[in-house]
């Protein structure tokens, strides 16, 4: 018995091609009113300019996208997924070629049957076994390993796929192993088609046939049932991750606008988001392409200390509200329960939005660029302007509308630190004056007694470096990193406006800065270009150069370890430059600890949790000492005014006092000097 063609075979009096066009007209026309829906909704929520910087997005899209580069960061599920992705690259020629035998048409005939489709095919069949591989294991952790990041996900969903997937690699290795078993010829290394046959009854051509058409049938129609399943569950992403990647924000660190394209938010009627097309598009376009594998979550600090936020339930709980108030069948629901829900405080709870540290490891975790931080600032400012803040937030707020700082002190007393230390002097700098450096010294470093330590040292050190530089006293405001962090756009624009007066007002080449977080909003969140620097740049510079000589060597028997700020970190990529100023000090004994660099753990300061206690079972910073600890230090490095004072205070409640110590960098480098 000959291979009949899917084409040609007859059931209940009609030819496969009728039931083939039957499928793909079907199949297809569904698929595109679910994307079109799909759509709609894209279409109706904010703008966010996501075209430019071409070469960079689609340099991106090739190393994220196609090589899959952040996959391997969980290797066992990393590398499975990567041959999954592969396979459906691979196949995909194969599925054309399925589809168009089924057509009646044979234009692929000729290359499959030439010695580029015969390597081909045995390609093939090598991703065939690898993705069914993948699957199978992939099974085997979500039903026996169940790892804690997979809770929380659409279960169903995901065995369904999985299962569909191997339906697919093992009907197409039934289909090619009957079709060679009813040739006499093999021109093909086919090894699943091999295995396939091992247990095909070969003597019996009869049931080869009924294998054969079975086998293929079934692979088209699971082909459009999955096509169709794609855009109605969590798997979307196969097809919409590559556009995410592409579209991925180009900035760490900063943050959207209220709204794009609007330069006055009293132009606004709501701030913020009140509801689902309140997002952009590129947010929706998130929720449609969360994997929900939980790296986001696993990495959260914040889920981590037992706060109620986990990034992952944010997506699928928003993408869920999406789908209910914007179903595929019918018109959007404004009437329903859930339309009726509010986002901000509702359908994402207060508690989940002001836990989060905007710390970023979770968009620097997940595979396909998922935003977070945007939203959660997006949803806070809706609280804020409705008046849903925590209270005590609202006279450190006043404090900063009125005196320029948190703290409610008067500008007059703002570079009192500098008369306090005495051994130090810094030029305080009048409209018109000129400087090499502006040292931004920011609140908590012209105010908080513990961090005018920072302060003094790092004016020591520009003083015996010869440095000219100046700082602005009573003319400086806070940098509003915290203001705009909270949500209170309008404040933080306030400031901006003032302290960017301020600078045009007098000459610099650069600024250096005390905090990470100065440093990171001056340079991403205010107008114009500024040559801006973290003091461990700076003085980095300074040693390399021979203007400083850290001389003195560490004759003690601490052990060392660094702990990578957040935003001097994961938001602007600088890990190597305060190691290396560690590293120039003799004498040292340094560890890493196991999160570190671009994995680094939040210590749990430097926004929310300096005006409000979030519920949580331990404290970050807690947690982070209990990492220092077990990588062997007993002091701990920062580069953070706020992670030394979390640190610091963590280590008392935990009376950790005669165990562990922490100690800002630059108070450690000037004890060299």
């Amino acid at each position: 018995m000959g291979v009949v063609d899917p084409a040609s075979g007859v059931w209940l009096g009609l030819p496969g091609v009728v039931y083939m066009w039957i499928i793909l007209v079907c199949g297809i026309s569904l698929f595109a009113y679910v994307i079109y829906k799909r759509y709609l909704l894209l279409n109706a929520c904010q703008a966010d300019p996501r075209f430019s910087s071409s070469a960079q997005r689609i340099s991106g899209l090739f190393t994220f996208g196609i090589i899959q580069k952040r996959q391997p960061r969980y290797f066992l599920a990393g590398v499975g997924h990567i041959f999954i992705f592969w396979g459906f690259v691979v196949l995909g020629l194969r599925s054309v070629d399925l589809v168009t035998q089924g057509l009646g048409f044979h234009f692929l005939k000729p290359l499959m049957e030439s010695s580029i489709g015969s390597f081909y095919n045995s390609l093939k069949d090598v991703f065939e076994l690898l993705v069914l591989a993948a699957c199978v294991v992939a099974i085997f952790r979500r039903a026996v390993l169940k790892p804690k990041r997979y809770q929380g996900s659409h279960s169903f969903e995901a065995y369904l796929v999985l299962v569909l997937i191997c339906l697919l690699m093992i009907t197409d290795m039934f289909f090619e192993a009957s079709a060679l078993s009813l040739k006499t010829t093999r021109n093909s290394w086919l090894p699943a088609a091999a295995l396939a046959a091992e247990i095909l009854p070969l003597q019996n051509a009869k049931a080869l046939g009924a294998i054969y058409q079975a086998s293929y049938w079934l692979h088209i129609i699971a082909f459009f049932f999955m096509l169709n399943l794609l855009p109605l569950s969590k798997h979307f992403h196969i097809i919409t991750a590559l556009p995410n990647i592409f579209f991925r924000k180009l900035t760490k660190g900063s943050i959207k606008p209220a709204r794009w394209g609007v330069d006055d938010i009293e132009e606004l009627k709501t701030l913020g988001v009140e509801t689902l097309t309140d997002f952009t598009w590129k947010d929706v376009l998130d929720f449609y392409t969360c994997t929900e594998c939980g790296r986001c979550s696993d990495n959260c600090p914040a889920n981590a200390s037992g706060r109620p936020l986990s990034p992952k339930m944010i997506t699928i709980k928003l993408r869920d509200h999406a789908y209910m108030t914007h179903p595929v069948f019918g018109g959007p629901k404004p009437d329903n329960e859930a339309a009726q829900q509010e986002i901000s405080g509702g359908v994402i709870s207060s508690e989940e939005i002001w836990s989060c540290t905007t710390c970023g490891a979770c968009e620097e975790e997940c595979p396909v660029f998922i935003g977070y931080i945007d939203k959660i600032i997006d949803m806070r400012r809706n609280l804020i302007e409705n008046s849903r803040n925590p209270k005590t937030f609202n006279q450190v707020l006043m404090h900063i509308e009125k005196t320029g700082n948190p703290f409610g002190k008067p500008a007059s007393k703002r570079a009192d630190w500098i008369k306090e230390a005495e051994d130090i002097s810094a030029r305080v700098l009048k409209k018109g004056d000129k400087a090499d450096v502006l040292y931004y010294v920011d609140s908590f470093g012209s105010y908080d007694p513990r961090i005018q330590n920072i302060s003094a040292s790092i004016v020591r050190g520009l003083n015996k470096a010869g440095i000219d530089f100046g700082i602005l006293g009573p003319r400086e405001k806070d940098s509003g990193h915290q203001v705009r962090r909270l949500g209170e756009e309008g404040l933080f624009s306030f400031l901006v406006e003032e302290n960017m007066e301020t600078l045009s007002s007098i000459s610099f080449n650069r600024i250096i800065t005390t905090d990470p977080h100065a440093m990171n909003t001056i340079r991403k969140d205010y107008p114009g270009s500024f040559d801006i620097m973290h003091y461990s740049q700076f003085f980095l510079s300074l040693v390399e150069s021979g203007k400083l000589n850290p001389a003195k060597t560490l004759l003690n028997e601490n052990i060392y370890t660094y702990h990578d700020p957040c935003y001097l970190g994961r938001h602007n990529e600088i890990y190597d430059e305060p190691r290396r100023l560690i590293n120039s000090i003799a004498g040292i004994n340094f560890v890493e600890m196991k999160k570190s660099r671009d994995r680094g753990f939040c210590c749990g300061g430097g926004d929310v949790i300096l005006w409000h206690e979030i519920k949580e079972e331990t404290r970050m910073a807690s947690l982070r000492i209990q990492m220092a600890k077990e990588a062997g230090a007993n002091v701990i490095i920062t580069a953070c005014p706020f992670c030394l004072i979390h640190f610091e205070d963590a280590i008392k409640t935990s009376g950790l006092e005669k165990e562990m110590r922490v100690i800002d960098l630059m108070e450690l480098f000037i004890s060299t000097l």
